[in-house]
């Protein structure tokens, strides 16, 4: 029977304040109402609205998951939803403009989710296969459509690369299995051809390696499975070419792959032909472009999920066993990879078997597992939460790796690189069990990703480009709100890591790029109209509160090269750099920013928003003044503990 195809430590620069000297209050601990569950476990949460399998999970900015489409007894899905892990529940999230499954959906670094491809119908003679895109939007939970696919596909991967841009690979358009990509500009909403792969290929992986390249392994060149390949090959995103890299041990298709810490890539289990499910691990090193064997699952499984643990271990859940009896056989089994050790262990069961379901790492910690297809249920309206309990604490924003883990995805919107996860992460080890040494630590790790050079090239550059363009907000003490710094900060330091090889080349591409099209927004368009260079660059200090050497303002007033007007585009970019990028500009916001950051990263919401008391920007003065009055450290300010400490940024991650 064979299956139809249908079915670091070098970013993070501290500024020393005398940190290693200073002494603080501790508090006593809290007691626990009763012991911590320490043992790994499944709940059931919440219930999909529609019973889906073949859809699409994404982690919004926000925390929730949206979940896309997929298909169910009634036919192929234009329905989504989404998951509140606050509450445990779900709720509708509008309707698609066409049904889709077997499709891709990417979060772009603007905070909107881009769903594109996909199966549509069954219309005879062939399956319906899209070209069509559209955007969900989470600030107003509404659909738009955006540019269409050069080609129509389905089973094929989408990954978000260093520039912004989303890398579509292969796929199928039944008869067809393709082997063309192509890149989805958000700053344009069009697609363009890029270079073919090596090999045509649906069912296969994608995943972004460290170096910025895209690993694209295995799947299927024909359209029923009968023939799975081991070939693999590297996307160059900087020139727009494949290239062939080592085969896999093992041919295989509907696997997973998983960027590991360490840069390395974990693919485990998949099918083969004829049917058998593979227990097969391979890891890929990219230093080397060469793959080994790693130790074999306990189970053999394909169409299962893999997610990466915030302790650095892989998740691997349910699945399809085509050798089992009576085959398939859909498992609840799951089980932990151990990158130390290269050891599988199992770990606790889901309460409800399933395949081509989705695995989402949720910002506690927990892993959620959502819908899927059951051999005896049929499709599933279920939904379940993996609790590792990595910890004994109370909350996982307690376990020093997920703090420090987190930090990474707070403020420089990325992962932590191998060496600084460790280093960080080390710096609160090292106290052991010593409650002051640990708070001490955690107060200076947690400053040191504002201090930064990554954050200070990245997020506070959106900062003071802002306040270059506008000045501050009307009757506000700053210049720029969350939903516009998040999507701004995260375009800039698209595939920027300090110290990493290229890092001020990528840097410098992405800041020329985002600036390009800053100017070109209807906003700033609308503020600046052509007018003298004089004036535009002089409008640009005055919003900036910056009162300009006479060099500075003839730099800034130069980059039109003796034009007359302010219309060019590119000259105002540049100009706008200069003014951002002032010396004075950076430091008189610095403590503004410093403050203003204490909401974005560890509260995710504006200074004035709810639960502020009031709904006004008193608590952000309060530390402004805290933060003026102690000469910007703020560990004699007590503004990070304040911080770090609070009830509403310890809910984020639990109770």
């Amino acid at each position: 029977m064979r299956r139809n195809i249908a079915r670091g430590l070098t970013g993070l620069i501290m500024a020393l304040f005398g940190l290693i000297s200073v002494t603080t209050q501790v508090a006593e601990p809290t007691a626990l109402a009763h012991p911590p569950d320490t043992t790994p476990s499944w709940t059931f949460t919440g219930t999909l609205n529609t019973a889906r399998s073949g859809h699409t999970a994404t982690v919004l900015t926000n925390g929730k998951v949206l979940v896309v489409g997929g298909v169910t007894t009634g036919g192929f899905l234009d329905t989504a939803e989404l998951y509140d892990p606050a509450t445990g529940t779900w709720s509708t999230a509008g309707r698609l403009r066409a049904g889709r499954y077997l499709h891709t959906a990417t979060l772009l670094p603007n905070g909107k989710v881009l769903v594109s491809g996909g199966i549509t119908s069954t219309a005879p003679p062939e399956f319906g296969v899209t070209t069509s895109a559209e955007l969900y939007d989470p600030a107003t939970g509404t659909w738009s459509a955006t540019g269409n696919l050069n080609t129509a596909r389905f089973w094929y991967t989408a990954t978000l690369v260093a520039n912004g841009k989303v890398l579509v690979v292969g796929g199928a358009n039944n008869p067809l299995v393709l082997d063309s990509a192509e890149l989805y500009d958000p700053a344009t909403g069009a697609w363009t051809v890029t270079g073919n792969l090596n090999a045509a290929r649906y069912g296969h992986t994608a995943t972004l390696l460290q170096n910025g390249n895209v690993l694209v392994t295995g799947g299927s060149n024909d359209g029923d499975l009968s023939s799975t390949l081991a070939s693999a090959e590297l996307y160059d995103p900087a020139i727009g070419t494949w290239s062939n890299t080592a085969n896999l041990n093992r041919s295989r298709a509907l696997h997973t792959a998983t960027l590991l810490p360490d840069g390395k890539v974990l693919v485990a289990g998949g099918y083969d032909s004829p049917p058998v499910s593979l227990n097969g691990a391979e890891l890929y090193d990219p230093a080397t472009g060469t793959w080994s064997n790693t130790r074999n699952l306990i189970a053999a499984r394909d169409s299962h999920t893999a997610t990466l643990l915030p302790n650095g271990q892989v998740l691997v859940a349910g699945g399809d066993d085509w050798n089992a009896p009576s085959r398939p056989a859909t498992l609840n089994s799951a089980e932990l990879y151990d990158p130390a050790t290269g050891v599988w262990s199992n770990t606790a069961q889901i309460n409800t078997a399933r395949y081509s379901h989705t695995a989402a790492l949720l910002q506690n910690g927990k892993v959620l597992v959502a819908g899927g297809f059951n051999n005896t249920n049929g499709t599933l309206n279920s939904a379940e939460l993996y609790d590792p309990a990595i910890t004994s604490t109370t909350n996982p924003i307690d376990d020093p790796q997920f703090f420090v883990r987190q930090h990474y995805l707070d403020f420089l919107n990325r992962e932590g690189d191998p060496e600084g996860l460790a280093f960080w992460t080390n710096e609160i080890v090292s106290c052991g069990g010593d409650p002051q040494c640990i708070e001490v630590k955690r107060i200076n790790t947690s400053a040191a990703y504002f201090l930064s050079i990554e954050f200070q090239e990245t997020g506070y550059e959106v900062y003071r480009l802002y306040k270059a363009a506008y000045g501050n907000l009307p009757g506000a003490p700053v210049p720029i709100t969350l939903s516009e710094f998040l999507p701004d900060t995260r375009e800039i330091g698209q595939g920027v890591i300090v110290n990493q090889a290229g890092w001020e080349q990528v840097l410098e591409n992405n800041m020329q790029a985002f600036t390009a099209g800053f100017v070109q927004r209807s906003r700033f368009t609308s503020v600046y109209p052509t007018s003298s260079t004089d004036q535009f660059v002089d409008q640009l200090f005055m919003n900036a509160g910056v009162t300009p050497a006479a060099t500075d303002r003839t730099l800034a007033i130069n980059e039109f090269g003796g034009a007359g007007t302010s219309a060019d585009a590119a000259a105002r970019a540049r100009a706008l750099r200069r003014v951002a990028e002032n010396s004075t500009l950076k430091q008189q916001e610095f403590n503004r920013a410093f403050v203003l950051m204490q909401y974005f990263g560890y509260l995710r919401r504006n200074p004035n928003d709810a639960p502020e008391p009031g709904l006004n920007y008193a608590g952000y003065n309060f530390w402004l003044n805290k933060l003026n009055q102690f000469n910007a450290n703020f560990i004699n300010a007590e503004m990070v503990k304040a911080f770090i400490t609070s009830g509403e940024y310890r809910q984020r991650f639990g109770s």
